[in-house]
């Protein structure tokens, strides 16, 4: 029995409307323009040796038979305009094709890079894969997906269950993974979370939550100069840079305290922006994996989401801080099933669906860290083993789209009034940049910002201040 029986939907079934978690990459879409760059990513895989493409084509139509966020498709094209209405998604019944292009040796990065900038036609599948050869013993797999059915977590499971199912064809013998539990069905989950019940518990509780995030003012953005957005956004960065010795010892420090080396970098932002903004209460955007249940793990799809954190910042001492900051995160980790809009539609008393609201729309800082899991740095792009004679290497390479504009003020002022940290822990080492828009903050003032948050990380990693 195929796994779309088991879920009972077909492609003449009605519209499934948004889950949860696809709700605030659905309005960060509609926040551009449709010229704008699209929200995709992808997995560039090159492969030297000897490769059977049947038994990858094989692979890749399991891949999408068992995992149902790859046969998803918009039912009409959403448009530019940020006032647009979702406009439901289908579920394809068979995986799509394989497409195999050629290109000389020495034309395999630009063949790759103009692959990736193709966009993705949404109404027919969110995702897209091309095999693209330049020899008989090199080819380079381009699998493409738009945000809306893929996640971080999905980029390791799609590589692990990409190299299990070809070897298990081409080589069964060498095949030493174990059974993998059934993914979780993906429209059945759509389905669960718009029941009269759920969805009347979904509403209560995104109530609360609102309430809550207005008291800490996440109708009022920090300080800057509204009246200067523009709708092409301009971005200055501060540099965060620990040497691996400084990044050790404040993982140590983290243990030591019982909290994540999330929870000292969101405490260090929230306690440099409350210091340079004179503000004792803020939100902040975080994300968080989404994956709250077992089957989850083993499902290719978007689960991960952004969550607001609403945040004290007048603690007497840096260890109470510390501990009031790390269970804030982990309640709001519980609300990873409260679409962004629900919420977003209360705090700022909007109509629900009258324009978009982007991802850190009810934020006044976010942050973004990779390279770690709870308290310990994580491998970073593992590569799965081929089978003997095959090699499989990633490629960092990127598409050619323009610059994102935005749709309209609104968005383009949530965007610009948000302070963001994106970092990452790469070889042992801390590294990444503070985030401003240029015509909503002042520089100098972003600078002071960017100051405090280095000072309170050093601080904490030399253990001076609990």
């Amino acid at each position: 029995m195929t796994h779309q029986a088991r879920s009972g939907r077909s492609a003449g079934s009605a519209p499934l409307p948004l889950f949860s978690r696809q709700d605030w990459c659905w309005e960060w879409t509609r926040s551009y323009t449709g010229d704008s760059t699209p929200i995709e990513s992808a997995e560039t895989l090159l492969f030297q040796g000897p490769l059977d493409t049947g038994a990858l084509r094989d692979t890749l139509a399991e891949i999408a038979a068992r995992h149902e966020a790859l046969r998803l498709h918009l039912v009409a094209k959403p448009g530019p305009d940020p006032s647009a209405v979702w406009p439901g998604q289908g579920l394809r019944p068979d995986a799509g094709p394989l497409d195999l292009v050629r290109a000389a040796p020495a034309e395999r990065t630009a063949e790759v890079t103009r692959v990736l900038s193709q966009p993705l036609d949404l109404t027919d599948r969110m995702s897209r894969t091309t095999l693209v050869r330049t020899g008989p013993e090199e080819h380079v797999l381009v699998a493409q997906f738009h945000h809306l059915v893929f996640d971080g977590t999905s980029h390791r499971l799609f590589r692990d269950l990409l190299a299990e199912g070809y070897r298990a064809r081409v080589a069964p013998g060498e095949d030493t993974a174990k059974r993998r539990a059934d993914p979780a069905g993906y429209t059945d989950l759509i389905s669960q979370e718009h029941t009269p019940e759920v969805r009347s518990a979904v509403q209560g509780r995104a109530a609360a939550l609102a309430g809550e995030l207005r008291a800490y003012g996440a109708a009022d953005p920090l300080a800057g100069d509204a009246g200067a957005v523009v709708a092409a956004a301009e971005f200055g960065s501060l540099p965060v840079a620990l040497t691996a010795e400084r990044t050790r010892l404040l993982l140590r420090r983290s243990r030591a305290e019982r909290v994540t080396l999330h929870t000292v970098l969101l405490a260090a932002l929230g306690h440099a922006v409350a210091t340079e903004y004179e503000r004792d209460r803020l939100v902040c955007s975080v994300y968080t994996h989404g994956r709250t249940f077992a089957s989850a793990r083993e499902t290719l799809g978007l689960f991960s989401t952004v969550v607001p954190v609403p945040l004290d910042t007048g603690y007497r001492s840096p260890r109470e801080f510390l501990k009031a900051v790390h269970g804030s995160v982990q309640r709001a980790s519980d609300r990873a099933d409260l679409p962004l809009s629900e919420i977003a539609s209360r705090v700022q008393d909007r109509p629900p669906g009258e324009g978009a609201y982007y991802r850190s729309a009810m934020a006044h800082l976010e942050l973004r860290l990779s390279g770690v899991t709870g308290w310990l740095p994580e491998e970073r792009n593992p590569v799965p083993v081929m089978p003997s004679g095959l090699a499989l290497t990633p490629q960092d390479l990127y598409p050619e789209h323009p610059a994102p504009v935005f749709a309209g003020p609104e968005q383009a002022l949530a965007c610009a009034s948000t302070l963001f940290a994106d970092l990452e822990v790469a070889d042992g080492a801390l590294t990444g940049s503070l985030w401003y828009e240029k015509h909503y903050h002042d520089a100098s003032r972003a600078t002071r910002v960017g100051e405090t948050f280095m000072h309170f990380i050093e601080r904490v990693s030399a253990g001076d201040v609990l």
